[in-house]
């Protein structure tokens, strides 16, 4: 059985969602989503962690922000911050537009991987788990299709 197919409709089947729920805001970016984010922030922050899935799959940089990426000792607070920090200036077509080439180039190394990896639980199932799909339902109001699809205790 051939698993990235669907792992990749898994991918599809959330974006979708996740850009409908977007657009249900129109040109209201700056509308509250939870506690001190907006839905750009959240749109930002979505871009910035399917760059990071890119950056953990294929061992690419990330266009902006790398130097955070690559601090060490790693904070995962600090990078989110300073991300955040980094993007606030962006305009949101520039956010929009990211949000949109970040998930296009995720599906492209997706694409490439190998089967092995694309197993649940394999190296870029996990990925997505963790970065992707499996992590917009935290900051928009979408279903954790990857939880639907490989329950935790089936996967």
């Amino acid at each position: 059985m051939s698993h990235k197919p669907e792992l990749l409709a898994a991918i599809t089947e959330n974006q979708e969602e996740l850009e409908a729920v977007v657009a249900a805001y129109g040109v209201q970016l700056d509308a509250e989503l939870d506690g001190d984010w907006t839905v750009r922030d959240a749109v930002a922050h979505v871009a910035v962690w399917e760059r990071v899935a890119v950056r953990k799959i294929n061992g690419t940089p990330l266009p902006v922000g790398e130097e955070l990426a690559a601090r060490r000792p790693w904070d995962l607070d600090a990078f989110n911050e300073g991300m955040r920090d980094l993007l606030r200036s962006w305009s949101d077509e520039q956010i929009l537009a990211e949000f949109g080439a970040a998930h296009h180039a995720l599906r492209l190394v997706v694409e490439g991987a190998s089967e092995e990896d694309c197993v649940p639980k394999g190296k870029v199932w996990q990925v997505i788990e963790e970065d992707s799909a499996g992590h917009y339902h935290f900051h928009f109001p979408v279903r954790d299709v990857m939880s639907e699809r490989w329950p935790s205790d089936a996967a």
